[in-house]
């Protein structure tokens, strides 16, 4: 079925949004043609429709998108932002040293990248839900409205992209059928976020008799729910701060996942690496990769730079493009079972040659090993979206709030113990748990999953990896930042694109 889905991309859109848009191909993709098919005229069988739904999914792993030079994706650039990483390997492009020194300007080949992408997506699923819609097709209800669900849940996710890295943004939610309909006006975050929520629990109603999981990479009804409580949870903080009543809602969406039973924690972060739980137990939505058609970077992206005496992998020299500060590995609790070696971490690694242990210069992720790429040089891991670990940590960190900083509710302080236990487990339980501890957890969990830099612009807090202390993000200077640079408010929101400014000229602030 993963193949399926990467090799049928039909994908939906108006002539218009193919013809501004049109550099947007995915380059892991074996076949990426896209039409401009109009759902007036498609949509007139089911497997039409199934595939237009399957066409959505080749937008998600625009994240892997990146320029000619070695680890220059847009995941990469993302988790540049917060300060929790480096880049052992010089940057030749002056757009990815504008992420760590936090001078991201509108000339950025990245952030129109990252516009692109979302609007692209955005047309096609405005086109797919028409389309299905109008459709007169008979087929299986259930099977009809799990692909709506889809459709309303992919254009939800990029628009609540788009808000938290812009703010205002155009708001669109029709196919594009004439020129005049380009120009089109920013809309209020609330308004934005409105259409996020509006769009994720009808996608919920769609989806409603349809199962929780899937190993079929589709979404499902338990990713619909874990986006919309991050959603919830991101409404409450900033920037629209609508607080205590959004943290309760965030908490009980969270909670119908939790006690769906359908999810679970691995019990070791080998687990995370093996392909054998692709899209399952904890991976709630992953980014489908395809060795042969449609491959991932991040194995070879992350290994170590300078390329070690001996190699340790089939593509040693491609690394360098991610690594932990110093300063961040350095904050974990000791103990803690993530920089245990080969955790989340290693600092060794057999050579491939079987010659005996290569001893590195510094930590390196180890997040993404993929001992199959490390011997063939291709990698088909997936790439994790929404984990079952960061929804628990989202229910534990929203019923906090909700009590006021401090929660003693039983549910969220064991979703809190499921991860913090996972990393710990010679630790005793606590009775209650603070937001403090739930945001440190989620900062060591989640780290380098395009994650963190959404926590931090929804709380306007980061770990101070001195002293251990959550503090204000606001004059902060992270260890993985150039010398000097401290976060400031104008660093928050990225500016519109030059390109996009040049054709829509109401992207102004």
């Amino acid at each position: 079925m993963l193949k399926t889905m990467k090799r049928l991309i039909i994908t939906v859109a108006s002539s218009l949004a193919v013809a501004l848009i049109a550099g947007s191909c995915n380059a892991f993709l074996e076949e990426n043609f896209k039409t401009a098919l109009s759902p007036k005229y498609y949509f007139k069988t089911e497997q039409q429709i199934v595939a237009g739904v399957n066409g959505l999914y080749t937008f998600v792993d625009d994240l892997f998108e990146g320029d000619v030079e070695v680890g220059t994706q847009n995941f990469i650039f993302l988790d540049y932002l917060p300060g929790y990483a480096i880049r052992p390997r010089s940057a030749g492009s002056i757009y990815l040293s504008q992420a760590m020194s936090l001078t991201v300007s509108e000339e950025n080949t990245v952030i129109e990248k990252l516009w692109r992408s979302a609007y692209t997506a955005i047309e096609n699923c405005n086109g797919v839900i028409a389309g299905i819609e109008s459709s007169g097709v008979t087929m299986d209800a259930v099977t009809k409205d799990k692909l709506l669900g889809e459709a309303y849940f992919m254009r939800a996710y990029h628009y609540f992209n788009l808000v938290r890295l812009w703010g205002e943004v155009p708001l669109k939610t029709t196919v594009t059928t004439d020129l005049s309909d380009v120009k089109i006006p920013l809309s209020s975050q609330e308004d934005i976020y409105g259409r996020i929520v509006t769009d994720l629990v009808h996608a919920a109603d769609l989806m409603a008799a349809s199962p929780w999981t899937s190993t079929d990479g589709h979404v499902t009804r338990g990713a619909v729910y874990t986006l919309l409580a991050k959603v919830y949870l991101t409404m409450a903080g900033y920037p629209l701060q609508k607080g205590t009543e959004y943290y309760a809602k965030a908490y009980e969406t969270a909670h119908e996942v939790y006690a769906s039973g359908q999810f679970y924690l691995f019990p070791d972060y080998a687990a995370l690496r093996d392909p054998a739980n692709a899209n399952a137990g904890e991976h709630i939505w992953m980014i489908q990769c395809e060795q042969q058609y449609a491959g991932s970077p991040v194995h070879n992206d992350m290994l170590p730079y300078p390329e070690p005496e001996k190699p340790i992998s089939a593509n040693s020299a491609f690394g360098g493009a991610l690594a932990p500060a110093q300063a961040f590995y350095d904050s974990y609790t000791e103990g803690d079972l993530r920089t245990a070696e080969k955790g989340y971490y290693y600092t060794e690694h057999e050579a491939t040659d079987g010659s005996g242990v290569v001893q590195l210069d510094r930590p390196y992720i180890y997040k993404y090993w993929d001992s199959n790429c490390a011997s063939t040089g291709k990698s088909g891991m997936n790439y994790p979206l929404l984990r079952y670990a960061d929804l628990l940590l989202v229910m534990a960190e929203a019923k906090a709030q909700a009590d006021g900083g401090s929660t003693t509710d039983r549910d969220a302080v064991d979703a809190y113990w499921m991860v913090r236990g996972r990393a710990l487990p010679e630790a005793s339980k606590p009775g209650s748990v603070t937001f403090e501890e739930v945001y440190r957890e989620r900062l060591w969990e989640l780290c380098f999953e395009s994650q963190t830099w959404f926590d931090l612009l929804r709380t306007r807090k980061i770990l101070n990896v001195t002293t251990g202390e959550v503090v204000n993000l606001i004059g902060y200077e992270a260890p993985g930042h150039n010398e000097g640079c401290r976060f400031e408010e104008e660093d928050l929101l990225f500016p519109y694109p030059l390109r996009e400014k040049r054709l829509n000229p109401n992207l102004t602030r």
